[in-house]
């Protein structure tokens, strides 16, 4: 599921689970685009989805009179799993039928169907949201609708204006009463909650009040502010002294008629349904129950565990448990019942007391995080700036270490977010060693985990070197230092040296055991306690050490294994490897609850609750198994049972299998096999292993294949278990160019001797192809007799487990706790020859590696970053709502506008003498006061994003930041220097009766003698200019050394004089500019209505001018300028989620004369694009473009910018020119792929990728742009398939993987 929801989450809109009939398992119910729903299952075969069943109800008759979606499609599922249901257009349901069909049975009752809604009512329209009700013998749906809309601005002439209506849906016969409704209901009714059996009916939320409705049951309603009497004549009962607003709630249903409520403030209510005992709620009780993250959605889980989904802050999962239970005597007056005195002992009986007493339990909740998922949306602004951390080696490379920060979240959950696109390592120390080329560390000693020695292998010889407080060489000793070494293990706390024409066994350095051999030896691996070498005429042999007078011997044991090109072994600790009968695999594992010391200690209270845990995610009362600040790897302690005595906690699975251990063999017919030590027997045989198929599965017909040509080589194979206990076992391969990683995952097959699993292969990015000279031959980096491996394993470097990969471009592999497997590349060193993990006293779970330069580097991991995402990134938390981020260039700072919300009790207004006032907001202690949001400017350091002391800025009331940046200004007094500003521009809001105005700021930061007891306050801002404009300012830039400004529809060039701005040039525009972009003297502006216009500045004619503007109307967010060498583009990003790509070209004739700029692409992303900014590509050397003497004898064609935006949904994307040629061969794959490679739940990329249009435009989509994840799916294809594909645009699958890998360097540059 979530490699679904990773790739695809653009293309979904609501998504539930359902069981149709005979399915083991659930389907997930996609609802696509505007009326399309998708139903996908899990395929055991393939470890991957499968499309079950596609809906399109995309038709005219079915739209109606929409011509552009306006309601999302919603789905729901009957609690008894009978029927589905979708509801498109607003009023029209599609019903999805899951029950079983007769047999022999020819009648249509499993088959969907589309119900008019207002042929049922014609009252029924504008569907706000719909329901599944609990407890009919038929599947029945509740519907919230609008018929008349309103809006609070008209609840004085309407209101009330939303109802409800109950519909059975007859499925069979297709008949469709209404069973009850509702009229009159609060016209802020949100949304709709179902209320479980024995009570039934359900919840209505409305924006101030809270109602229960049920048949035949007196309606119930509170109210939860002061505003509800004022919005509606619903009758409403005042309960307790809640201030309460549910808009942008969020609430799920509880088991024992309780409701969990996230509001929009971030807090969490438990709503305890209060009833009479007659199917009535009569009482709602509310508690506060924590402060978390601003939720987006809620969802139960089993085992007591609550998902809360975020787009503002990260989502976390809770653990919840019942701390205490009260009993309180609910009282409940009986309906006017009339006694006879005559029969009053009857009456009694039958009616009871006139005042009955019913206990109701009141539960409260402890709850604690136990995972976090990290986010970064909304991005609203991004900037690059300089890390310090990276190490001085680098920086002599002339690598600019630059990475991405932008302003993320909002309000409490407000951050700023940092990305990287490498890893970057902390080098502690260099050595020079020339020619070495491939190197070990060991451990001596079974009590210590520090590694005692380094082995390093050159090209004849071995130089052991001690690790302790300094790395020295050891001069003597049992190892063997005049031939090279092919590896060094450990067998039986025993140390094996394994050399070309010998094997050595040590005990620490001294020598107990040589085995001289005949032949050489290619290839050697060990799995404690065995172990295997491949001779060099592909004979398999197998090592093991025995006793012989009381001394460890090697010994070596012929086995039948011929023709094997690669070799590995494995220590399976999953139990996946495995010959039983699946059912013994996939029972349910023993559930351990975590210990907890309840002796001596309380519950925390609701003011104790670790707040920092509930808002980012990360706190100290994580239970054992995820107790881990970074999501890493890292072991848990072991668990015990508990006693009945003790309190429940959050459940671990623990599972444990003994290991056991296998060998892989690779043959040059293109066979996998692995086989069992000590014992030789074949478990699994893979025929077609070479040939990289999607799936790998175990062939029953073990002979031989005939024949070997034209099948590709296998270099290396490795199998590693990651994960918690090492319960991942994952497949890694190098064939030929090409590297491919496969996942193990269980399957039943029918032969007894085989092993009940298969593998999948996992898609990635990971490029590995060796450059090529210009006779298009390989250059020969292998100089060593012996093969390198290039798959080297850890199992800790600082708390992550997983793989590195070797070679020009060296890549990270690491698997995090939320079972993704992560890829990030380092090419900050070039190529890495060999690798090895490292852990001593002076470099704690580091590693070590060679680079190109033959140098050995000690280094340690950065722990800074969170490797759990596809860009190595952490979060720095704000607690307020980031806007504007702009980093200081001289003194190598940031200075970040954020606002924090405030209530304000006053209301602004004009007097008759044209001042500005305030009046006070004369309400009741429930009246929800509107909110204000002060703006502020705060500089911090670079280092550890620290606040600097006394650096803070705060803007007067009702004035806010619209827009800041850094500036490089020039006045004529300094000549051509120029020197570095902060400026912003604000507007002042107080309404609609008071005329908006704003402000252009200067700021110089200073560098001025710190505090001595504040060591950081090193740098203060000084204001140079502030003064008020004519109007309110949207947008500002720098042109040649000048401030360009949007105020209004004007644009203003300023020049910064005497610490005065003086006006240099302006220009009348549209309606609204927002958006402003600069390159040279060209001008790129957006409108918020007229789409874009392209101006030029003269300096010496000191005049702004039109130079061409599109005339098509368009929403435009952002605009900037796309650079392909001589060309320049203009891209945009509008309110469809399209970029669009325009070009001058005044000699076209559709552009008359150069008036009209001309559409030439267009591409939808499925988000919207808030912030742009350009770098320069990285160019053959490594250096990225205009950094280096380099660039200037690029061609001038070769100089492009990758265009980077970032997303409202948290993702970051880039954009890059091709050549011509590149480009033709890319566009024929990309057409090839759409229908070549299968889409989960029928997503086809053309069409989503197609820019969507507001109506019917007379416009066709201009497909120009590719779309580069479609691409990499090329990357995954079977090595006929790439081939036959190849063939059929006519060019090679080797091509096809220069053209993605020189994409994939060009724009590795953070």
């Amino acid at each position: 599921d979530s490699t679904f929801l990773s790739q695809h989450k653009q293309w979904y809109q609501r998504r539930v689970r359902a069981k149709y009939p005979g399915n083991r398992r659930h389907s997930l119910l996609v609802a696509v685009g505007e009326a399309q729903l998708a139903v996908v299952d899990y395929d055991p075969s393939s470890h991957y989805f499968k499309t079950r069943m596609l809906y399109n109800y995309e038709q005219d008759d079915q739209r109606q009179m929409f011509l552009q979606q306006t309601f999302l499609p919603q789905v729901r599922v009957d609690s008894e799993n009978r029927s589905a249901a979708m509801l498109i257009y607003g009023s029209r349901l599609v019903v999805v039928p899951l029950i079983k069909p007769a047999k022999n049975s020819t009648d249509s009752t499993h088959h969907s169907y589309v119900v008019d809604l207002k042929k049922l009512d014609e009252k029924v329209n504008n569907v706000k949201d719909f329901q599944f009700l609990h407890g009919y013998c038929e599947p029945t749906i509740l519907l919230l609708y609008e018929p008349l809309r309103t809006w609070p601005g008209r609840v004085a002439v309407r209101r009330d204006t939303c109802s409800i209506v109950a519909i059975a849906l007859n499925i069979r016969d297709r008949v469709h009463p209404i069973i009850w409704s509702q009229n009159n209901l609060p016209f802020d009714s949100l949304y709709t909650l179902p209320v479980p059996k024995p009570t039934g009916g359900v919840l209505v939320f409305a924006a101030n009040s809270l109602l229960y409705l049920n048949q035949s049951v007196p309606p119930f309603g509170v109210m939860l502010n002061s505003l509800a009497p004022q919005t509606t004549d619903f009758p409403l009962q005042r309960q307790g002294d809640h201030m309460l607003t549910l808009d942008n709630s969020q609430a799920v249903m509880m088991e024992n008629e309780r409701v969990l409520i996230s509001l929009k403030s971030g807090d969490i209510y438990l709503i305890t349904l209060l009833s009479d005992g007659m199917r009535s709620i009569k009482k709602f009780s509310w508690l506060k129950a924590a402060t978390s993250v601003l939720t987006s959605c809620l969802c139960m889980a089993t085992g007591n565990y609550i998902f809360l989904g975020s787009r503002f802050g990260n989502s976390i999962l809770l653990y919840y448990q019942e701390k205490s239970s009260v009993t309180a005597n609910f009282l409940e007056e009986q309906a006017n019942k009339k006694v006879r005195l005559d029969d009053d002992d009857l009456d009694l009986e039958i009616f009871g007391n006139k005042k009955e007493k019913q206990d109701i339990r009141l539960s409260t909740y402890s709850f604690e995080v136990v995972d976090s998922l990290m986010n970064f949306s909304p991005i609203t602004q991004m900037t690059v700036g300089e890390s310090p951390y990276l190490s001085e080696e680098y920086r002599s490379n002339n690598h600019h270490d630059l990475e991405i920060i932008s302003c993320s979240g909002y309000g409490k959950n407000g951050a700023l977010s940092i990305f990287q696109n490498s890893v970057r390592p902390m080098i502690n120390s260099t050595f020079d060693l020339p020619t070495v080329y491939n190197m070990w560390t060991i451990h001596t000693d079974a009590s210590s985990s520090m590694h005692s020695y380094l082995i390093l292998a050159k090209a004849d010889s071995t130089l052991i070197l001690q690790t302790g407080e300094d790395i020295t060489e050891v001069e003597e000793s049992g190892f063997s230092t005049a031939e090279t070494t092919l590896y060094v293990g450990n067998i039986q706390g025993y140390v094996v040296q394994v050399c070309p024409m010998s094997i050595l066994l040590l005990q620490d350095t001294t020598l107990l055991h040589r085995l001289e051999l005949s032949e050489t030896i290619s290839i050697a691996s060990i799995c404690d306690p065995f172990g295997v070498v491949m001779l060099m005429s592909g004979v398999v042999k197998l090592l093991g050490v025995v006793t012989k007078d009381k001394k460890p011997q090697l010994l070596l044991t012929d086995t039948s294994s011929t023709h094997i090109v690669c070799i590995t072994t494995y220590t399976d600790e999953s139990g996946l490897f495995s010959t039983d009968p699946l059912e013994d695999l996939t029972t349910v594992p023993e559930v351990v609850p975590e210990a907890a010391d309840t002796s001596g200690t309380k519950e925390p209270d609701e003011e104790e609750l670790d707040e920092d845990a509930l808002l980012y995610g990360d706190s100290d009362v994580l239970f054992e198994g995820f107790k881990n600040k970074r999501n890493k790897t890292a072991e848990p302690k072991p668990t015990h049972t508990k006693t009945n005595a003790e309190e429940p906690g959050p459940p671990l699975i623990a599972q444990y299998h003994n290991p056991t251990h296998w060998c892989l063999l690779a043959r040059d017919d293109g066979v996998l096999e692995i086989r069992a030590l000590p014992n030789w027997d074949l478990h699994y045989f893979c025929k077609n292993f070479a040939m990289s198929p999607k799936v790998l599965c175990d062939s029953e017909d073990h002979h031989p294949s005939v024949g070997s040509e034209g099948i590709p080589a296998v270099k290396e194979i490795c199998v590693v278990g990651l994960g918690w206990r090492r319960q991942r076992p994952y497949l890694l391969t190098l064939i030929e160019d090409d590297f491919f990683i496969y996942s193990a995952f269980p399957y039943s097959c029918s032969s007894k001797n085989s092993l009940k699993m298969r593998f999948s292969k996992i898609q990635h990015e990971v490029l590995i192809k060796k450059k090529k000279t210009r006779g298009n031959k390989l250059l020969d980096m292998d100089a060593h007799p012996h093969y390198t491996p290039k798959i080297q394993c850890f199992s800790n470097i600082a708390g992550y487990s997983g793989i590195f990969l070797c070679g020009d471009l060296p890549y990270w592999l690491f698997l995090t706790t939320h079972g993704a497997l992560r890829t990030h590349p380092m090419y900050l060193d070039g190529k890495v020859t060999c690798f090895a993990p490292f852990h001593n006293v002076n470099c704690e779970h580091g590693f070590l590696y060679f680079s190109s330069s033959d140098e050995l580097r000690v280094c340690t991991l950065p722990t800074t970053l969170s490797y759990d995402n596809h860009w190595p990134a952490k979060k720095v938390p704000l607690r307020s709502t980031p806007h504007f981020v702009a980093y200081h260039h001289d003194t190598k700072t940031y200075a970040v506008c954020t606002s924090t919300p405030s209530l304000n009790p006053m209301r602004p207004s004009m007097t008759n003498n044209m001042d500005k006032e305030e009046d006070p907001i004369d309400e009741d202690d429930n009246f929800p006061l509107p909110s204000l949001n002060w703006y502020s400017i705060t500089l911090y350091t670079r280092d550890g994003w620290e606040v600097i002391p006394d650096s803070r800025i705060d803007f007067p009331k009702y004035e806010r930041v619209t827009c800041m940046k850094f500036m490089q200004l020039s006045g004529e007094q300094m000549g051509e220097q120029s020197k570095g500003y902060i400026v912003a521009g604000t507007m002042s809001s107080m309404g609609e009766e008071v005329s908006a105005r704003g402000k252009i700021l200067v700021f110089d930061v200073m560098e001025v003698v710190p505090d001595p007891d504040k060591p950081l306050s090193g740098f203060k801002f000084k204001c140079l200019y502030d003064k008020e404009q004519k109007g309110p300012v949207t947008e500002i830039d720098c042109i040649l050394g000048h401030i360009i400004s949007a105020i209004g529809q004007k644009i203003y060039v300023w020049s910064f004089l005497n610490n005065d701005l003086v006006g240099v040039a302006f220009i009348d525009t549209q309606i609204y500019i927002h958006s402003l972009s600069v390159i040279k003297n060209f001008v790129l502006y957006a409108d918020i209505t007229k789409s874009i216009s392209l101006l030029t500045f003269d300096k010496e004619c000191k005049t702004l001018s039109v130079i061409s503007r599109d005339y098509e109307p368009m929403e435009v967010y952002r605009c900037e300028f796309v650079v392909d060498g001589t060309n320049l583009g203009f891209m945009i990003s509008d309110s469809n989620c399209n970029l669009v790509i325009y070009s001058y070209q005044p000699e076209a004739v559709e552009s008359q004369g150069g008036m009209k700029l001309i559409r030439k692409s267009d591409i939808n992303i499925g988000a919207h694009v808030n912030t742009f900014f350009r770098t320069g590509i990285r160019i053959h050397d490594g250096t990225i473009l205009g950094t280096t003497a380099a660039s200037a004898l690029l061609h001038p064609s070769e100089k492009r910018h990758v265009t980077w935006l970032a997303t409202l949904d948290g993702a970051l994307g880039s954009f890059l020119p091709l050549s011509e040629k590149k480009y033709r061969r890319l566009f024929m794959l990309h057409n090839k792929l759409v229908t070549a490679v299968p889409h989960v739940a029928g997503l086809n990329p053309k069409k989503f990728r197609t820019a969507k249009m507001p109506g019917r435009w007379l416009m066709n989509p201009h497909r120009n742009i590719l779309d580069y994840q479609l691409l990499t799916n090329f990357l995954t294809l079977s090595h006929t398939e790439r081939r036959e594909l190849a063939k059929q645009i006519g060019t090679s699958p080797s091509q096809i993987v220069d053209d993605l890998m020189s994409i994939q360097k060009s724009m590795m540059i953070f």
